[in-house]
């Protein structure tokens, strides 16, 4: 049994946490571990104050001592999850809340932070069950209501997501994510002003952290686009864009991988410069193993309509957004160095990479069944076309483009997840200069590597369906079949990881076709740059 001092320094250093005196609980911490040796509160709670100064990487390894010392304390593993969570280690996140759970099934804060796990990791009907668990054991409780009601928004459901965002919001007025589902699904049901209203005063609150007030300034602008506000939209739109900027700057802007400013002009400087006859060629593909299909693009380029589309096919398989050249990519486009070791790549050295493809597809796949044909979105895996034509010279390329200018506003006025591609679009200029420089590395690639690329005008497929998507199938090789008028069903079936996750479940329409001239004036400086890919593309000139 602890002394009454080993407790009473325990309880001063949770109050002081609490209380958010950092420093004075730390000392009161250290104390407690001074005098009785390794104990899990004290650890607990300077891992605590570590993560509170965004030392994730610190806080875990106090909370695996911590865990070490009492591995039934459920306060630390769901503390442990957190932080894992915060990294991006969603499988450790899991089984650490799941040991949690074991021990204590009515603990209702770990049912809840696992469904926010298994919602990150794609599990949306694990989630939810989750989150119903964490409701039948505290019926009071506000965060799994808000997770079931932002699971209702993602399935379309709009009027259940409001609804429950409304109950957990009855619950605890305060809780951001129930208030900006609610605004979001109110915006959905066609009431803009309300869910401009609501988010203008979510936003005046100073406790939203900066994640929130990030998604909650892009439904904003999304909401005054959608009155006509524009200038107050694009200040939106622009607010977001410089949190999340000041948020990624110290981890994105020096980045050099593969799908970085650097290595997209290296990359394009060796395909203008190959010679293809010096190259080792690529053995044929494995029994068995399909030719994929690329379909790829610059971001809100209508790579995640076509992806829709197509998966409403009988004989289509498609794969959305899994980084599925990753390994290869990692390997053969560094940041520095040359690319000669391309042309000497062995047999084994090619089905190395093919096979860690192929493991990327299955996890991405999770246990769907691949039918006739198989096709591979990503769009920024236009980057990497000189890699795909190295490992699957045979691969087709469905090439997705829209006006530029409407692109590169476009993505301006989303929330990606951040990665070095996605922090160039947050500045109009950055966007503009990325842009120019992938689409000069898919024409060199297109010039000298001999790709079969079908080209997909975005336009086309909104004022032509039929005969657009007609000619994408016959180069697909598969007959036409009217399934795939019914793509916004399809949608609503499957988790959508991109920001048109809400566009597609809608029937076709024209009003994003030149958006660009309602925010020209802030898109004037940026013009002459997009103007020669304009012309390329043959769209009205600005």
């Amino acid at each position: 049994m602890a002394s009454p001092l080993h407790v009473q320094l325990v309880q001063r250093a949770v109050a002081a946490f609490q209380r958010r005196a950092f420093a004075e609980a730390a000392g009161f911490a250290q104390q407690v571990l001074s005098q009785f040796g390794e104990d899990a509160n004290a650890l607990m709670i300077l891992a605590g104050i570590r993560g509170e100064a965004g030392d994730t990487t610190g806080s875990i390894e106090l909370y695996e001592r911590a865990r070490a010392v009492m591995p039934s304390h459920i306060h630390v593993l769901t503390n442990l999850a957190a932080a894992y969570r915060t990294m991006g280690r969603l499988h450790e996140a899991r089984i650490v809340l799941e040991e949690a759970l074991q021990i204590d099934r009515r603990f209702a804060i770990g049912h809840n932070n696992l469904g926010n796990v298994l919602l990150d990791i794609g599990d949306r009907d694990g989630a939810k069950r989750a989150y119903e668990r964490a409701v039948v054991v505290q019926a009071n409780y506000a965060e799994p209501v808000a997770g079931l009601a932002r699971i209702a928004e993602e399935e379309h459901r709009l009027d259940d997501a409001r609804r429950l965002a409304e109950r957990a919001l009855s619950l605890q007025a305060s809780n951001t994510s129930a208030a900006m589902t609610r605004a979001r699904a109110v915006y959905r049901l066609g009431d803009a002003a309300r869910a401009a209203a609501d988010l203008a005063a979510l936003l005046r609150s100073p406790a939203l952290s900066v994640t929130n007030r990030v998604v909650a300034e892009g439904y904003l602008g999304e909401a005054l686009d959608k009155l006509g506000r524009y200038d107050e939209a694009f200040a939106a739109f622009t607010r977001a864009n410089q949190q999340q900027y000041a948020q990624g700057a110290a981890t994105w802007a020096q980045d050099q991988g593969p799908l970085s400013l650097h290595s997209v002009e290296r990359l394009t400087a060796f395909v203008e410069s190959v010679d293809l006859l010096t190259w080792q060629p690529a053995p044929p593909l494995q029994a068995g193993d399909p030719t994929p299909v690329f379909l790829v693009g610059f971001p809100r380029s209508g790579t995640t309509l076509l992806d829709q589309i197509l998966a409403s096919h009988p004989k289509i398989t498609t794969l959305e957004e899994r980084d599925t050249l990753v390994d290869s990519a990692m390997a053969l486009v560094k940041p520095e160095g040359d690319f000669d070791s391309w042309a000497t790549l062995s047999d084994a050295d090619i089905e190395q990479w093919r096979t860690l493809y192929w493991q990327q597809v299955q996890t991405g796949l999770m246990g769907l069944r691949m039918r006739d044909v198989f096709v591979d979105k990503l769009p920024l895996n236009a980057v990497l076309l000189p890699l795909v034509y190295r490992l699957f010279p045979d691969a087709k390329i469905v090439l997705a483009v829209r006006d530029p200018r409407d692109t590169v506003l476009s993505c301006y006025q989303q929330r990606f997840g951040m990665n070095a591609a996605m922090f160039q679009l947050l500045r109009l200029d950055t966007a503009t200069r990325y842009y120019d420089a992938v689409m000069k590395l898919v024409r060199a690639s297109r010039a000298k590597l001999p790709l079969a690329v079908h080209e997909v005008r975005y336009e086309a497929v909104v004022s032509d369906f039929d005969a657009t998507v007609g000619g994408l199938l016959e180069f697909l090789g598969v007959p036409w079949d009217d399934g795939v008028r019914n793509y916004a069903e399809t949608a609503k079936t499957r988790a959508i990881g991109t920001p048109s996750a809400s566009q597609v479940v809608q029937p076709l329409y024209a009003t994003a076709q030149g958006k660009w001239r309602n925010y020209r004036s802030f898109l004037e400086p940026v013009l002459p740059a997009l103007e020669p890919w304009v012309r390329t593309f043959g769209y009205e000139p600005s």
